[in-house]
């Protein structure tokens, strides 16, 4: 079992590189308060994460086979199902729900609204998937679903939409006037409801508002030879969406030049109210980069997460990972411009993952790292494969504390998300027990979930 190490700063002056201890950080890293883990004997997996305005917790994923989230218990239907569980600030799971059919079903993206529910989208794979006893139909291989749920875990509506390729919803966001706002990736000519998109050719990203009855206001997708995807999203205080992903090749979106030649590079893009793209940030020049997360504030200003390979330019920086894939965080303005990028890694594969932001300004990035990793100019090893970290970024972009948790086995953090109050919690899966602080978790088989909650002062 894993326990928190300390952490060595590496700076280098003219060549002379020295080690300083974890205090020279400046900020001390915050305690965790508890840690909880969920599943079974099969593969679970959180794959997002989002807080209500009580500090209740949302947590929506995989599962295969039965699961225990606390003192509820589901079942999947088929290969893999969706879930989507309810949990109190304290770490006690209020409820839990399934739904899919006898294919892979999943849930990647979840937001509430000011009154308690819940919004998640994902795909599924099932011809025959249900959600709380309603049917949606399947277009074709996997499909996306958008599905809302009350406060106690009642399903509102759900609704489906998709081609007859490999479709998924994967990022979702509620703005305060009502709208819901889903990205993903159509491949080819298919539907949202009764608006027919054409898409023709590869995954193209797309991106789609809902009101909050579930009627479709619009839905845009990228055309040309732009293949690529939507992965997180994020709205401001104007309802303007952000939406981050990958784009590779020649295309438009909203009438907007996507230039990537080929590969797959990070794509940002910044939706106002009706539809309408106002700007598009790409990077340039890595073999393989995504944006997975991406949050703002109220005023629009952004910050991304994700992974890249090769060389890779933003705006007027390039970097260069260290090995196989690195981490990557890079904030924007409201206007698109790039105000700071950082990179972290080592000799193997290393992901940013999940993004938040508490509204001051400051940033939180999680995810995984193997072996030993820089990140920011601080050293973290881990104890045996694939281990957890969470940093804090200022305003500036200047790291100001640096954690880590686990166990040997191999565990990820896949999101993270900040309550009103500025406490984080991280989720994703672990392969066996781990620790986070002095709070030990295990795992009843395969890949568990876990949830873990850092108390910010």
């Amino acid at each position: 079992m894993l326990n928190l190490r300390p952490i060595a700063v590496l700076l280098a002056f003219a060549g002379f590189a020295a080690t300083l201890p974890a205090a020279s950080l400046p900020e001390a890293a915050p305690e965790f308060a508890w840690a909880i883990s969920a599943g079974g004997k099969g593969h679970d997996k959180t794959r997002c994460l989002a807080v209500d305005t009580r500090g209740n917790v949302f947590l929506a994923g995989e599962f295969v086979g039965t699961s225990q989230f606390g003192g509820h218990t589901l079942t999947s239907a088929g290969d893999m199902d969706f879930f989507i569980a309810k949990c109190s600030p304290d770490g006690k799971f209020l409820w839990a729900r399934s739904a899919g059919g006898s294919g892979i079903d999943r849930g990647y993206g979840v937001a509430t609204d000011s009154a308690g529910n819940c919004y998640v989208t994902g795909h599924y794979q099932s011809t025959n998937a249900t959600f709380s006893g309603v049917a949606i139909h399947n277009a074709g291989d996997y499909d996306i679903f958008v599905a809302k749920y009350d406060p106690d875990g009642k399903l509102l509506w759900v609704r489906a939409a998709g081609s007859k390729g490999y479709d998924y919803g994967h990022g979702i966001a509620v703005d305060g006037r009502g709208g819901v706002f889903v990205t993903g990736a159509l491949v080819g000519d298919g539907s949202f409801g009764e608006l027919k998109i054409v898409a023709a050719g590869g995954a193209h990203l797309f991106c789609a508002r809902y009101d909050t009855s579930g009627k479709l206001l619009w839905a845009k997708t990228a055309v040309g030879n732009a293949r690529g995807s939507g992965h997180g999203i994020a709205v401001d205080g104007a309802g303007n969406a952000y939406v981050g992903g990958s784009s590779g090749g020649a295309g438009t979106l909203g009438g907007l030049s996507l230039t990537n030649a080929s590969g797959r590079d990070v794509l940002i893009a910044k939706f106002n109210p009706e539809g309408k793209v106002a700007w598009i940030h790409e990077g340039h020049g890595s073999t393989n980069a995504m944006v997975h997360e991406i949050t703002c504030d109220r005023a629009g200003n952004v910050w991304a997460s994700g992974m890249f390979k090769g060389a890779l330019k933003l705006g007027d920086r390039t970097v260069a990972s260290h090995g196989d894939s690195d981490l990557l965080l890079t904030s924007l303005d409201p206007s698109g411009k790039r105000l700071w990028t950082r990179t972290g890694g080592g000799p193997r594969v290393d992901y940013g993952l999940g993004i938040a932001t508490d509204g001051a300004g400051n940033s939180f990035l999680t995810g995984e790292f193997t072996d030993t990793a820089e990140v920011a100019g601080a050293s973290i090893t881990s104890s045996g494969s694939t281990e957890i970290y969470v940093a804090k970024f200022d305003r500036a972009g200047t790291l100001r504390w640096l954690t880590q948790g686990g166990g040997e086995k191999g565990d990820n953090a896949y999101t993270i998300v900040a309550d009103a109050q500025g406490n984080l919690y991280l989720s994703g899966n672990i392969s066996g027990p781990a620790k986070f602080g002095s709070h030990a978790v295990t795992s009843a088989g395969g890949n568990d979930v876990y949830l873990a909650k850092l108390r910010v002062k």
